[in-house]
């Protein structure tokens, strides 16, 4: 589990962002297909999927890159989920491009150690001439299956938000944790949300939170947390 812990200014800095992230997009809809759990609420999307991926010509990179780098698992790498990519894709994926080789190598070391199964050629996005190549899959696979479902996914996020503003209306800032329920919940000052690894504590520190609306991590669409200056990243989907 992991408490994310607040203080009062905190909760006068806790909001919404008006649309999701398309990096953690890509991730939560590669999540999707290591699942079978809550398919049925993207069965349009899933139809739509092999043949899209088809005529792209991603089959291969699919099953060889993209599946084992962002695997449904304790741990994926945090560079593919960059905090620029907020702003939205291209920001996001300069910043994939961008990240320090020392630090993309050190987190790759740590996915090749907690998932048996990975590809040891994934170490070479380490390198960031090899990082062109994954920044132009990562864009080839958003254009594919998630951009045509661009109006389905901004009404989703667009209901959720709406929803988010009731409780927070109804029950202030309280409310709108407490509306988080059932992956996390609201333990006044401090927020639990379940954790795929190791029990762990997060201070805000006056920083506050953002909440992240996310399409394809249900049961809530708050499928991650920004914080100004650092991303807690806990949430797998």
């Amino acid at each position: 589990m992991l408490r994310i812990h607040f203080t009062d200014a905190d909760l006068a800095r806790v909001t919404v962002a008006t649309r999701p992230d398309p990096l953690w997009e890509i991730t939560g809809s590669l999540h999707r297909l290591q699942t079978r759990n809550g398919r049925w609420a993207y069965a349009d999307w899933l139809r739509d999927f092999g043949p899209r991926i088809h005529e792209a010509g991603l089959s291969r990179a699919l099953r060889t890159v993209l599946l084992p780098l962002f695997v449904r698992a304790a741990y994926f790498p945090d560079f593919l989920t960059p905090a620029a990519g907020a702003a939205g894709l291209t920001p996001g994926l300069k910043a994939v491009l961008d990240a320090p080789a020392k630090h993309v190598e050190g987190e790759l070391d740590l996915l090749t150690r907690r998932v048996i199964s990975t590809p040891p050629g994934l170490r070479r996005f380490a390198e960031r001439d090899q990082r062109e190549d994954l920044v132009r899959l990562l864009r080839e696979y958003y254009d594919a299956v998630i951009a045509p479902h661009s109006d389905r996914i901004l009404a989703g996020v667009t209901t959720d938000r709406l929803m988010r503003s009731r409780a927070l209306l109804s029950g202030g800032v309280a409310g709108l944790l407490d509306s988080l329920t059932p992956r996390m919940r609201w333990r006044p000052p401090v927020l639990e949300v379940d954790y795929p690894a190791e029990d762990r504590h997060f201070h805000l520190d006056g920083r506050g939170l953002t909440l992240v609306p996310s399409y394809f991590c249900p049961p809530t669409s708050a499928g991650t947390f920004r914080s100004p200056w650092q991303i807690p990243r806990f949430l797998r989907c």
